[in-house]
């Protein structure tokens, strides 16, 4: 009788057991040299930790000091907002700005930020309690409220209103005197630098426009700038106009003409690739494995901004929903916001690499870029800020100027402390588009081209001081609202080129299959808008918008993207599916090329098919209904022809570390550099 009652206990306490969650038990303790899977729950320091991404754990690599590889777990499902601001006030105004401030306010687990609106609409968000809206007009009454919000995405209700009148404009209405001495220096194959004397004006002279012909090359408030992304044995005429406060403008200067250099160079074309900095962690691919013979340019992916002392992105929306403090190799650093910091300070510049020595002040893929450089002198590597995660801040950087030049001077210290050779943005979206918690205004659209042109400005001037051409890059989105959100014709004159991302047209995020990255239309393709995604009428849409084909690189996808339970008609393309994929390199429905060389292509059940449409092959399972798009051999040659039919700048490719068996890098390397 005892063992019976004894067998029921034992039952009754599996049952009850089989009905909790994983996190009603307590998380196993993290230890190093054990292998951790995505979803796994440890715990540390008296916190608990989720595994963000499959590896087998180091000394060193302790959950709070790898926020790659780790993210606090809260457990538990928090729905209490926190209460209102209180007290919301006017701190301080302008003709075009508005300062406020407010007290604290309160949650049960913790408030994480603030959003200030104007009227019913967002105009920015604030960690801290105080914020300054700018853009206003002069003379005009608005009315603010202020709302807090939590990590769960709770929202507090509104603070008081307050209404203020911004200052009235200036009367000032005399122009500076027009500058005088204009010459040129130090002129290039692709650049050319221009001096002149300073203007005077009755209140003061803010800044100097640069003329190429009547087209505005530039905007800069010093008495010099290098104008770049010309054309070799080509003659220019440019002019200067001076500018004040008030937006009184200057006469013309006298016109100086400069024919730049012959390249002698063979007209190569650029070969640009992404390297993302968390590939020392479960990818284990570190930057010495890159081959820099098939490649020009490395695109370092990912360093932040730095606002009130943190960064990163607490959306939980987005991959990794957190914020660390701003920090260097040394430790944290106080810096004004809009600052571009190192996004991860142990794997840029502190992991050690054989040959390092412990009082080496930069170790890290930092260091080992610079090694690769002065093994491979064509290379030139730059720092890409923001990407998908990390394009929170953008907005308000452009949006004032005192932020966008803490941006523009940032960036030259820390491609000069870090050797690198520019800087390349991805705000991932001006106006619409991204993670919902990114800051964004319909300002953006202009803010943007000037927040590009104070760094041009500020990079002309260091680059004439250290004797060497600093470039300035950034990634477009490929669909037409990044061309209407966007000056592209101003944002061209101010950059080396655009490198647009042409994929990521079709993914899980939809029910039907689709391309990943087709290079043309298909009428039989029965999605949402096909006539707009795809990579031709992509760079059109870039072309007609003013970017010339000389300063546009095209985009490819080293990786795939796959659903599962697809309809078996048409091999499922263009089919209804169950969902993204539950299969996959790193995470489900995204597969690495080399993945897809070993493990998919005509293997394990799945055949390769051929659009000759989109010129690009795609998969299919018929036990699953498993459809991966994807690009190959074939397909990248038919891209790099168009690269070359269409005369554009090169080739952009996102990621090297999914090109293991440099299959892919080969044949763009081979065909637009042989």
């Amino acid at each position: 009788m005892m063992k019976r009652k004894a067998w029921a206990l034992l039952l009754v306490v599996a049952v009850l057991a089989s009905l909790l969650p994983a996190a009603a038990f307590a998380a196993a303790a993290w230890a190093p040299n054990t292998s951790y899977k995505s979803g796994d729950i440890v715990s540390y320091g008296g916190s608990e930790y989720e595994c963000l991404q499959p590896h087998t754990s180091l000394v060193g690599w302790e959950p709070p000091n790898v926020p790659a590889l780790w993210k606090q777990h809260s457990g538990g499902t928090d729905t209490q907002p926190p209460t209102a601001p209180a007290n919301l006030s006017v701190a301080g105004k302008t003709s075009t700005t508005v300062s406020l401030s407010w007290g604290v306010s309160t949650d049960n687990v913790g408030v994480t930020g603030y959003e200030v609106y104007q009227g019913g609409t967002l105009v920015g968000s604030a960690a801290t309690t105080s914020y300054t809206v700018s853009g206003l007009t002069p003379s005009t009454s608005y009315t603010f409220t202020v709302k807090a919000k939590d990590a769960a995405g709770n929202v507090s209700a509104a603070s008081n209103a307050v209404t203020v009148t911004t200052d009235g404009a200036s009367s000032d209405t005399t122009p500076p005197t027009a500058p005088t001495g204009v010459s040129a220096s130090n002129v290039t194959s692709t650049s050319v630098t221009l001096s002149w004397t300073a203007s005077t004006d009755n209140v003061g002279v803010t800044g100097y426009d640069v003329y190429r012909g009547d087209v505005l090359a530039g905007t800069t408030a010093a008495t010099s700038y290098t104008v770049t992304g010309l054309t070799a044995s080509t003659a220019y005429t440019f002019t200067v106009k001076a500018k004040d406060a008030a937006g009184n403008v200057s006469a013309a200067s006298n016109a100086v003409t400069v024919k730049t250099s012959d390249t002698g160079s063979g007209g190569g074309k650029k070969i640009v690739t992404y390297y993302p900095a968390w590939a020392v962690y479960g990818r284990n691919f570190k930057v010495p494995e890159i081959d820099a013979s098939k490649i020009t340019h490395i695109n370092y992916a990912f360093a932040d901004i730095c606002w009130n002392g943190r960064h990163g992105n607490p959306d939980p929306t987005g991959p990794n929903p957190q914020t660390w403090a701003c920090a260097d190799e040394k430790g944290n650093i106080n810096v004004p916001n809009g600052s571009i910091v190192q996004g991860d300070t142990w794997a840029d510049t502190g992991m050690s690499y054989p040959g390092d020595t412990w009082d080496q002040p930069i170790k890290g893929s930092f260091n080992q870029l610079i090694k690769l450089k002065q093994a491979n002198p064509h290379l030139k590597t730059l720092i890409s800020v923001g990407g998908w995660s990390w394009s929170n801040r953008f907005s308000d950087v452009a949006a004032d100027p005192v932020t966008r030049s803490n941006f523009a001077k940032s960036a030259v210290d820390f491609i000069r402390k870090y050797q690198f050779d520019g800087v390349d943005l991805d705000w991932e979206y001006p106006v619409s588009g991204g993670l919902a918690g990114n800051s964004k205004r319909p300002e953006d659209k202009q803010n943007f081209t000037l927040l590009l042109q104070a760094v041009r400005n500020e990079l002309n001037a260091a680059g004439a001081a250290d004797g060497k051409q600093y470039l300035l890059t950034i990634a477009t989105g490929a669909g037409p609202s990044y061309v209407n959100n966007t000056e592209l014709s101003k944002i061209a004159q101010t950059l080396d080129w655009i490198n647009i991302m042409t994929y990521d047209f079709h993914g899980g995020w939809e029910s039907k299959s689709g391309h990943n990255a087709p290079l043309y239309f298909d009428p039989a393709d029965n999605s949402a808008d096909p006539v707009n995604f795809n990579v031709d009428k992509a760079v059109d849409n870039h072309l007609n918008a003013g970017v010339p084909a000389s300063k546009l690189v095209l985009g490819i996808p080293y990786y795939g993207k796959g659903w599962q339970g697809c309809a078996s008609a048409n091999n499922g393309q263009y089919q209804q599916c169950a969902g993204v994929s539950q299969k996959g390199t790193w995470e489900n429905g995204s597969f690495d090329f080399y993945d897809l060389e070993a493990n998919y292509i005509n293997k394990n059940g799945y055949t390769r098919y051929w659009n000759d449409v989109t010129k690009t092959p795609f998969l299919y399972q018929p036990n699953g209904g498993i459809f991966i798009s994807y690009d190959d051999a074939e397909s990248i040659q038919h891209k790099v022809n168009y690269i070359k039919s269409k005369g554009l700048a090169g080739a952009m490719t996102w990621e090297v570390t999914q090109d293991r068996n440099k299959t892919l890098q080969t044949i763009v390397k081979n065909n637009l550099n042989p």
